[in-house]
C-alpha cells in the first residue's frame, strides 16, 4: 500500500512538473503584494468576479435587493460603516480559528484581508450568499477524503465561487483545474461536457489532488503552494533555499503568483469567518434549497427541457454548468441533470417526450459542435485522418487549399484558433479518400429552427446519415488519441537528445524539446526525467 502511494506521488510530480513549467513560461503571474497595492491575479480574479454577477440566481437577487440603487456604486456605501482593526485583533482572530493549517499573520495577509472587507464588499456579499449553497457540498466531500474543512476556502481565491470561471491560461471551474490535471483526476472534458465545471465531480478531484500533494510535502501550506504552481516549482524553491520546508522560508524562491496565494487563502479564511465584524452580510441568493439529480440516458437539449418544465434556460445552465453547449449527450452514456426537487417528478413524467423532441430537432437540422466541424461529404466517402508536419512557409490558408478544407475547421481541429504555424508543428487534418472532396466548413452550433436553403431556394435537411458517419469516424479517432500516453525516461550520463531520440522509433529531437518544454538548445542533465510520447 505504501509503495503504491509513493509511486502515485512520483507520477503526479512528473506530470505536473511539466505542466507547471509551461504555465509559468507564459508569464502567468500573481502580482506581488506591496501593502498599499493589492492585486489578486488582477485579470483572472476580476473577470471571475464580474462573471459571477451574471449568474442567474445572483442577478435575480441583485435586481430584487437593489431595485432603486445605482449599481455603479458599491451598495455598501449607502448603509455600511467600514470598521478598522489593529494587527493584534487580526492575530487573535486568526489564532482562534479551528484550523490545522498554519494561519500566519503578516502585512501580506493583512493586505488581502483589507482587499476583501474594504474594496470588494459587494462581491464578498455575493460569495457569502453562494457559500450557503456550495460549501455544504465541499464540506461533505472534504470530510470523506479526510482532509481539512478549511480547504473549501480555496474556491474563493481560485474562482470567486463561479463554476464557469476560466483563467487566462485555460484553468476552469470552481477549483480551476487545468486540462491535464483534470484528466489525471478523471475529469471528462470534450466538446459537450467539461466536468471541471461540475461542482461535485471537480470537488472530489480537488480533494484527491490536495490529499496527494499533502502526502508529498506533509505540510498544508506547501501543498497549497503546489496546488497553485505545481510540485516542480515548489521543489525548485526548496532546493534553492537549501532544503527549507516552511512556506515562509521558501517564499522568496517561489513564483510571484504563489507568494500571494497562501496569504490570500489565509485572508479568505478570516473573511468568511469574521465578515459580521466588518458589517458584511450574505447577499440572499435564490438558489433552490432542495435539489435532486436525475440520470439522463438520451440526448436532451436545455431548450426543450426549459420549455417542458417552464424554467429559464439560464437557471438550468447555472445548476448544470458542466454542459458547454446546452446539450446533455445521454445517448453516449448516462449523464446527471440537477433540478429543483419540486420539478423532478414532472421531468421524469415528460422525459420521453423531451428526448423525442430533441431527437427530432437533431434529425431534421444540422447541429454540429464547434470543435468537431463534421465534414460535408457523401455517405459513400471514406473519412481519413492525416497527421501532417508543417513545413517552412506553410499557413492555414495554404493548407486549407491543399487539402480542400476550411481554414477555420483546420484551426479548431488543432485548437489553434489564434496561433500562427511554425515549421515542425504536427497537425490533424480530416478529409476523404476521394481526389475531389466537397469543402469542409467550420459550422457554428445551431440551436434554433432556421433551415438551410439550397441555391434554388428549396429547403433541405442535411447531415443525417453523413453526420452519423463522420461522428463515428471522429469518435474512433478520439479513442485512438486517448490511447496516447507518455512514458518517463531518466537521462543517463553523457546522453544527448539526439542519442535518446534514436532509442525511440519515430521520435525526433524537436519532439523531445516540444514534449518537455525544453530550451531550443536542448540542454539536459544526467538524472533528469523527461517524457516520451508513445502510441499503443
Amino acid at each position: 500500500m505504501m509503495l503504491a502511494k509513493q509511486v502515485r506521488h512520483i507520477v503526479i510530480l512528473i506530470l505536473l512538473f511539466f505542466q507547471a513549467n509551461y504555465l509559468f513560461s507564459l508569464n502567468y503571474k500573481f502580482s506581488d503584494i506591496p501593502i498599499d497595492t493589492v492585486k489578486i491575479s488582477s485579470k483572472d480574479f476580476q473577470a471571475n468576479l464580474d462573471s459571477l454577477l451574471n449568474n442567474f440566481f445572483v442577478s435575480q437577487s441583485l435586481k430584487v435587493n437593489t431595485n432603486n440603487i445605482n449599481m455603479s456604486q458599491d451598495a455598501d456605501s449607502f448603509n455600511d460603516v467600514i470598521p478598522y482593526f489593529s494587527d493584534s485583533v487580526y492575530i487573535k482572530r486568526l489564532k482562534s480559528l479551528p484550523s490545522v493549517i498554519d494561519m500566519t499573520y503578516n502585512d501580506k495577509v493583512r493586505a488581502f484581508i483589507e482587499l476583501y472587507v474594504n474594496k470588494k464588499r459587494k462581491n464578498v456579499k455575493v460569495m457569502l450568499g453562494l457559500s450557503q449553497y456550495y460549501f455544504p457540498i465541499f464540506e461533505e466531500i472534504l470530510d470523506k477524503q479526510g482532509i481539512p474543512q478549511e480547504l473549501k476556502y480555496l474556491t474563493i481565491i481560485e474562482s470567486a465561487l463561479n463554476p464557469r470561471a476560466v483563467s487566462s491560461v485555460g484553468a476552469s471551474g470552481l477549483w480551476q483545474f487545468m486540462y491535464t490535471t483534470g484528466k489525471i483526476y478523471d475529469l471528462q472534458v470534450n466538446s459537450l461536457v467539461d466536468e471541471r465545471r461540475d461542482p461535485i465531480k471537480a470537488s472530489y478531484a480537488a480533494a484527491k489532488y490536495l490529499k496527494d500533494l499533502y502526502g508529498i510535502y506533509k505540510d498544508w501550506t506547501l501543498a497549497l503552494a503546489a496546488y497553485n504552481c505545481g510540485p516542480g516549482n515548489v521543489n525548485k524553491a526548496i532546493k534553492r533555499s537549501n532544503g527549507k520546508t516552511n512556506f515562509w522560508e521558501i517564499y522568496d524562491y517561489l513564483p510571484a503568483e504563489t507568494r500571494s496565494y497562501v496569504p490570500a487563502f489565509i485572508a479568505a479564511n478570516y473573511m468568511m469567518n469574521y465578515y459580521k465584524e466588518h458589517n458584511l452580510f450574505p447577499q440572499k441568493i435564490d438558489f433552490p434549497t432542495l435539489t435532486d439529480t436525475v440520470m439522463v440516458d438520451a440526448d436532451m437539449n436545455f431548450k426543450d427541457i426549459s420549455e417542458a418544465l417552464n424554467v429559464p434556460m439560464q437557471q438550468l445552465r447555472d445548476m448544470n454548468p458542466q454542459y458547454k453547449n446546452d446539450i446533455i449527450p445521454g445517448n453516449s452514456e448516462a449523464y446527471s441533470l440537477k433540478l429543483p426537487i419540486n420539478l423532478v417528478t414532472t421531468f421524469i413524467g415528460m422525459e420521453d417526450t423531451i428526448a423525442a423532441k430533441t431527437k427530432e430537432s437533431l434529425m431534421k437540422y444540422t447541429e454540429v459542435a464547434p470543435s468537431h466541424n463534421y465534414l460535408q461529404v457523401s455517405p459513400t466517402d471514406d473519412i481519413i485522418r492525416i497527421n501532417y508536419k508543417t513545413k517552412k512557409d506553410d499557413t492555414f490558408f495554404k493548407l486549407a487549399n491543399k487539402f480542400n478544407v476550411d481554414a477555420d475547421a483546420l484551426k479548431e481541429w488543432n485548437r489553434m484558433r489564434n496561433k500562427k504555424l511554425k515549421p515542425g508543428q504536427k497537425l490533424i487534418i480530416y478529409t476523404t479518400k476521394k481526389e475531389k472532396t466537397e469543402k469542409i466548413e467550420a459550422k457554428p452550433f445551431v440551436n434554433n429552427t432556421a433551415e438551410r436553403k439550397s441555391d434554388s431556394g428549396e429547403k433541405k435537411s442535411i447531415l443525417t446519415e453523413k453526420t452519423k458517419k463522420i461522428k463515428d469516424s471522429l469518435k474512433k479517432s478520439e479513442k485512438q488519441e486517448r490511447k496516447s500516453k507518455y512514458t518517463s525516461y531518466k537521462v543517463k550520463k553523457g546522453e544527448s537528445l539526439s542519442a535518446i531520440s534514436k532509442k525511440f522509433e519515430g521520435t525526433t529531437v524537436k519532439d523531445l524539446i516540444e514534449w518537455n518544454d525544453l530550451n531550443k538548445d536542448g540542454k539536459i542533465t544526467p538524472g533528469q526525467i523527461i517524457k516520451i510520447k508513445s502510441i499503443k
